[in-house]
């Protein structure tokens, strides 16, 4: 009996020997997999975006979009080498968008109610670009509008985060170089807009005209007139869309007006008579929008395009000196008279 049980036993595991063999045979080829793709150490980084949702999911903040570019990073990060190049070549804007979800846990500390700038943003707009009698332009756009401009309005912000994963896409195949001088100088641009977001918080133009000068610094975000473009399709996207924003005193500068116009700078010397509209036509819509729309002064617009120029200047010369130097690296090694290897002995 007890010879018959120990058979039984030894066949059990001879046949399941064969699973835990194709089991971590599976998990050694996986791991080589990702081993000759990442290497050893570096394989983490496409999974910090699920991470970073983890901790949101442990804390009760969790999106649904935070799921989203988790999973379609891993994706990027592991699928073949060219989603890898991909993933690599984009990874600022990874860091543009993981630090305009993320600034909202410092928003709290430093923007209070005694340090925002709520009417005298207004002031310096009526100083600067008054359109009447104590009239600014989001004034004058707030009482005079209607449903044809809203929509068109409303188009540049229904797509702003769309077009520079469309963009990207396209520069991955044209022009790599160029992808690379355009993200780095978007996050370069955005690492700026969040610093000025919390040093000089500003009140936009809906809320000094919903709320004047007084200052509450727990108010809501809101969609401003994009509320009538709601009303009109009989939707609730731009509500709710904006009723997550990361902050409401965040209008100076605008980070939607930096957007198209680094696109605009860093395609500048490129761009062909078919591009160069598609260029200028989205960087001044976004301005126009911006204030017709109610969500900035046109201060707002310029400071961005101001901060745009300087991000991309400094990206620019950045790439130029990272290029003399590989330039450098890359240069055939000459052997002098002495048979030191480096720059030739002169003779």
């Amino acid at each position: 009996m007890v010879t018959a049980v120990a058979a039984n036993r030894n066949s059990q595991l001879l046949s399941s020997t064969p699973d835990r063999s194709r089991s971590s045979g599976l998990a050694a080829r996986t791991w080589a997999y990702v081993c000759d793709l990442w290497g050893p150490i570096w394989w983490i980084i496409p999974l910090l975006p699920a991470v970073y949702a983890g901790v949101l999911f442990a804390i009760g903040d969790l999106r649904w979009e935070h799921v989203v570019i988790s999973t379609t990073v891993a994706v990027l990060g592991f699928a073949s080498r060219t989603t890898k190049a991909f993933f690599v070549l984009t990874l600022p804007f990874l860091l543009t968008a993981w630090g305009d979800d993320a600034i909202r846990y410092l928003i709290p500390i430093f923007v209070t109610s005694n340090r925002v700038l709520g009417c005298a943003m207004r002031n310096a707009e009526l100083a600067l670009f008054s359109v009447g009698q104590n009239e600014t332009l989001s004034d004058y756009f707030a009482v005079h509008h209607t449903s044809v401009f809203d929509v068109l309005a409303a188009i540049p912000y229904a797509i702003f985060w769309m077009v520079p994963v469309i963009y990207a896409g396209y520069l991955f195949y044209a022009d790599r170089p160029r992808l690379s001088f355009y993200l780095w100088s978007l996050f370069l641009a955005q690492a700026v807009v969040w610093f000025m977001w919390l040093a000089f918080p500003a009140a936009p133009p809906w809320y000094v005209r919903a709320h004047g000068c007084t200052i509450d610094a727990s108010a809501a975000p809101s969609a401003a007139a994009m509320l009538r473009v709601d009303k009109l399709f009989g939707i609730h996207y731009f509500q709710s869309f904006y009723s997550r924003g990361m902050t409401t005193f965040g209008a100076l500068p605008s980070g939607h007006c930096v957007f198209p116009m680094i696109g605009l700078l860093t395609a500048w010397r490129v761009a062909t008579w078919r591009t160069w509209p598609l260029h200028l036509i989205y960087t001044l819509s976004m301005i126009v929008a911006s204030t017709y729309l109610n969500h900035h002064w046109l201060i707002d617009g310029l400071a961005a395009w101001l901060v745009s120029v300087a991000a991309v200047a400094v990206i620019a010369t950045v790439l130029q000196r990272l290029g003399r130097s590989r330039s450098i690296a890359e240069r055939p090694v000459e052997k002098g008279p002495q048979g030191d290897f480096g720059l030739k002995v002169p003779t």
